[in-house]
């Protein structure tokens, strides 16, 4: 048996519940290496009293970064996409950053998503000109998997802004289409993009072969000036343009700061995977909020050793559902909106103070 708890988590399959002592070891395991980098996390963790672990509110990281340690080696710093305010950053180490491709390769598999041959269209940011996280990550999960035979990206980070290369879309579904299905990745303002510009040059409808796929992922929020999208009319028209059934349109959800990607299942719920937990609290109590009612995203996920990442309390609205017509054991997490963080200079601020 593998001695360390984190490896051990990541080999359960993704949407198992797993077994609570096994989570905890995974976290106590990740704590440690935490406190024993960073003394202020430690000064943290004891003026909190340690148990149970406190979590430690999003916006804080931005106003009050934690020193890195001199000998630690940053493979990756991941941004978020800052579309509303400062991007964060999250520094990650080889080992982290291994962990994060994994866990986020093993949700997809576990849903089928990246089944059969494939050529990947990437509705995102190139990696070679951005390190925001869904581009990164996601660019390293594709090329880690033998299925997808190819990779093309729509969209690139300028001087100046994102730019998306609506010229040469036309072109690449064409040649991509040709060799077989393909899987549409991305930002749905992108995708939504593409079909108005088509629709405009009179093509009203663009049929991928049989077994393609779409998985969006941000840009939900404001990426394209005057697009609003609605995401049950993106999946009617997507679905229609593309000749694709509904079924093959998954959507995303996630942090940069959060290893654990919550994906679609077919039927809509957003699974939270083995390697985290994820509950809805009350920003006045810090408790959890009964199933299907709204609170505080709150996400213990112990596969970050670079970074105090391990618990985190969100600045978006959720609710915790513990069931779901699929069948599987995972909890899912229902998405309400993001709030404004001045709303709750409660409990929840005050561990900014303690960071502080």
């Amino acid at each position: 048996m593998n001695p360390n708890p984190i490896e051990r988590l990541l080999e359960l399959p993704a949407f198992d519940s797993p077994p609570d002592d096994l989570f905890a070891g995974a976290t106590a395991h990740c704590v440690r290496s935490l406190r024993d980098r960073f003394p202020r996390y430690a000064e943290f963790l004891a003026a909190r009293g340690n148990d149970p672990l406190p979590a430690i509110f999003l916006p804080v990281f931005k106003s009050y970064p934690f020193p890195l340690p001199a000998e630690m080696v940053v493979a990756r710093t991941l941004t978020s996409s800052g579309t509303t305010g400062k991007p964060s950053l999250t520094p990650l180490d080889e080992q982290s950053w291994d962990y994060r491709v994994r866990a986020m390769r093993q949700s997809y598999a576990a849903l089928g998503l990246l089944d059969g041959d494939v050529t990947a269209l990437c509705f995102l940011m190139d990696p070679a000109t951005t390190q925001m996280a869904g581009s990164v990550v996601i660019d390293a999960v594709l090329k880690s998997v033998p299925q997808v035979k190819a990779i093309h990206y729509l969209a690139r980070m300028t001087p100046t802004g994102p730019l998306f290369l609506a010229e040469q879309a036309p072109t690449l579904f064409a040649q991509s289409i040709a060799r077989g299905p393909v899987v549409l990745v991305g930002y749905p303002a992108l995708i939504t993009a593409m079909m108005q510009g088509m629709s405009k040059l009179g093509r009203t409808s663009f049929p991928l072969p049989a077994g393609s796929r779409i998985l969006t992922g941000g840009g939900w929020k404001s990426f394209l000036p005057g697009l609003a999208l609605d995401r049950k009319e993106f999946r009617t028209q997507a679905a229609a343009f593309f000749g694709i059934p509904d079924d093959a349109i998954r959507d995303m959800y996630g942090l940069s700061e959060c290893p654990a990607v919550f994906v679609e299942c077919e039927r809509g719920s957003y699974h939270v995977p083995a390697w985290c937990r994820a509950e809805a609290v009350d920003p006045e109590t810090m408790k959890p909020t009964p199933e299907n009612e709204n609170g505080l995203l709150q996400l213990t996920c112990p596969l970050t050793l670079s970074y105090p990442l391990v618990k985190i309390l969100t600045t978006d609205m959720a609710q915790i559902r513990n069931w779901c017509p699929c069948g599987r054991a995972a909890a899912s997490i229902i998405p309400k909106g993001r709030v404004t963080a001045a709303r709750f200079e409660t409990c929840a601020m005050k561990i900014g103070e303690a960071v502080r």
